[in-house]
């Protein structure tokens, strides 16, 4: 009977010591397990970070060496038909092409309003084949503001032009202006510097030019210099290197292609490098910044002779041959274009010393 007694006293004080340890018990077992999984995840982070930090160590540790680079044949023959005087862009991660013309030289009259795009520069996709703006060729294009933007260049009837079209997917297209301030003119040079876009040089309807434009919006332009040091030329090559703008080459016409250097840390006011380089003079070549180095690849000498040779140099002074025997696997062309695309230099297309166009596509990455 006391035992009985003693089990209703004790038993529920019993029950209710239990569940006190049984709850702190859980509870310490649930903070202990949320340490450990936060612990974990903490480690794995700074193990992931670290790794992280070692690979970009490495990757900046790691010296360019120009002498591993090689070209490699994507397509013999692209699906967009041969032309030159095109342009080719990295936009929303593909390469893009907008424009140029067809045939055979001396033939200019088959211009072309198409846009096509590639993930790898062999699969390409024709976008359109009749933009808003139209035939065109001796145009340029760039990207600015995340939109992908065509100005000037040559038309149906070679009619100059001097419009600025922008689009925000390569499809949907708006014109900014149909007249911009600076002369309707083809050949010319834009570049996205100082985050504006500037145009310059070119031959337009009051002939060859060597004025300096620039625009925050490309309706608006100002006018930086009508005369620039350096001498009146197109298809020149202009690009933005160093918090610089760097032009190479060019041409007079009736004359050979220029083979000067020249650098403006504000398009007003011009330095020249170097008149006499190393490379031939040239014009209608590609001038374009890969690892940390500008490169000039291809070009005209000026006279009946496209150049598939290609120079690069760590400060624009010093230049140096990638093959030392001027030997690439294309052939010689003008107009052709270049840029920078997932570490490699894809080119594409370009006119012949025998005034065919092309279509092909190219790489030059690491062997």
């Amino acid at each position: 009977m006391k035992f009985f007694n003693f089990l209703k006293i004790f038993l529920p004080i019993l029950i209710i010591l239990w569940l006190i340890y049984s709850g702190v018990f859980l509870f310490i077992d649930n903070r202990e397990r949320s340490f450990n999984e936060k612990l974990k995840a903490n480690l794995e982070k700074m193990i992931s970070d670290k790794n992280k930090e070692k690979t970009e160590q490495e990757a900046k540790n790691k010296v360019f060496d120009p002498k591993l680079l090689k070209w490699n044949l994507v397509s013999s023959e692209a699906p967009f038909e041969k032309r030159d005087a095109h342009t080719l862009n990295v936009f929303k991660n593909k390469l893009w092409i907008f424009g140029g013309v067809g045939g055979t030289s001396p033939d200019y009259s088959k211009n072309y309003s198409d846009v096509w795009n590639s993930e790898n520069g062999k699969d390409w996709i024709q976008i359109t084949n009749k933009v808003p703006w139209g035939p065109r060729r001796a145009h340029d294009s760039l990207v600015f503001k995340d939109k992908i933007w065509i100005l000037g260049g040559v038309t149906t009837g070679e009619r100059y032009l001097n419009d600025v079209w922008s689009s925000e997917d390569g499809i949907n297209w708006i014109q900014i202006t149909e007249k911009a301030d600076w002369s309707p003119r083809k050949g010319f040079e834009a570049v996205v510097f100082d985050n504006k876009i500037w145009v310059m040089g070119g031959v337009s309807i009051n002939g060859l030019e060597n004025d300096v434009w620039y625009s925050e919006n490309g309706k608006d332009w100002f006018l930086t210099i009508n005369h620039a040091e350096w001498s009146p030329r197109y298809d020149l090559a202009v690009e933005s290197f160093k918090d610089k703008i760097w032009l190479v080459g060019g041409v007079f016409p009736e004359e050979m292609g220029k083979k000067d250097v020249w650098v403006s840390e504000n398009g007003k006011n011009w330095t020249s490098i170097n008149e006499k380089n190393i490379w031939p003079g040239r014009h209608g070549h590609c001038l374009l910044v890969f690892n940390d180095s500008l490169f000039i690849i291809g070009g005209w000498s000026g006279y009946a002779h496209g150049y598939n040779d290609a120079w690069y140099s760590k400060d624009g002074v010093v230049w140096n041959e990638l093959y030392k025997d001027g030997v690439s696997s294309w052939a010689g062309r003008e107009d052709l274009t270049c840029v920078d695309f997932n570490n490699k230099i894809f080119m594409t297309g370009g006119m012949k010393t025998s005034g065919e166009r092309t279509n092909d596509v190219w790489y030059l990455g690491e062997k």
